[in-house]
C-alpha cells in the first residue's frame, strides 16, 4: 500500500532505462522510475532498486554489483510499449534486449552496452551502494563517465528536452510526456523592508 501511495503522489518521475551485462554476458534491460541525478561535480545518478521478496537481488542490481557499471538510457515517448514490456520478470538467462529485439551499441567507457534507440545514454561506474530503510531497497549511485546525446537533442551547449520527448512514470499502469511547458524568467530578489 505504501508503494502505491508514494508512486501515485510523487509524479511524474523520470525513467532510467538501465542496461547491464551479467558475468555470463547476458544483457539485461529494465526501467526504473525511482531515479534522479544527485551530483553535478562529478556528475552522478542514483537509482533505487528493491530486493525481491525472497531476498534475491533483481537482475539489474546483481549485474551492477558484479560489473560495477551500468548505462542509464533515457527513453522517449515513442518507446513506451517496449519500455513497459521490458519491465516483465524475465529469467536471468533470458535478456530483455534479445527477447524484445532492442538494438544495442557498445559502451565506450564501461563493459555494458547502450540502447541504440535512446537519444540520451549515460555510462556509469558504481561509486556507492546504500541499503535503505528496512533493507528491502538499495540505492545505487553511479558516476557518469560518458554522455552520448543524439544530434537532434544537443546543439553542443544545451539539451533540447522537447526534442528528447522523455517518457515519465505515473502511478499504476500510467505513463506521461512533458505536457504543457511553462517558461519563467529568472527571478530577482524583492526589496526587504525591516520594521
Amino acid at each position: 500500500m505504501v508503494y502505491r501511495l508514494v508512486s501515485g503522489v510523487v509524479v511524474p518521475r523520470p525513467i532510467a532505462w538501465i542496461s547491464t551485462r551479467s558475468e555470463q554476458g547476458v544483457v539485461n534491460v529494465a526501467p526504473f522510475s525511482s531515479f534522479n541525478y544527485v551530483s553535478q561535480s562529478p556528475p552522478m545518478l542514483a537509482v533505487n532498486i528493491s530486493i525481491e521478496q525472497d531476498n534475491r537481488l533483481k537482475d539489474t542490481a546483481r549485474n551492477i554489483e558484479q560489473t560495477q557499471s551500468f548505462v542509464v538510457n533515457i527513453p522517449s515517448i515513442s518507446l513506451v510499449e517496449t519500455v513497459h514490456e521490458s519491465s516483465a520478470a524475465y529469467p536471468p538467462e533470458a535478456g530483455e534486449a534479445a527477447a524484445l529485439g532492442i538494438p544495442l551499441l557498445p559502451g565506450l567507457q564501461v563493459p555494458v552496452p547502450r540502447i541504440a534507440w535512446a537519444k540520451a545514454q549515460m555510462e556509469c561506474v558504481l561509486r556507492h551502494r546504500l541499503p535503505l530503510g528496512t533493507g528491502m531497497n538499495v540505492l545505487y549511485i553511479g558516476e557518469v563517465v560518458a554522455f552520448h546525446l543524439a544530434h537532434d537533442i544537443f546543439d553542443g551547449r544545451r539539451v533540447n528536452s522537447l526534442a528528447l520527448q522523455p517518457l515519465a512514470r505515473l502511478g499504476g499502469p500510467f505513463y506521461a510526456t512533458l505536457g504543457e511547458l511553462i517558461q519563467c524568467e529568472p527571478p530577482t530578489p524583492r526589496d526587504v523592508h525591516n520594521s
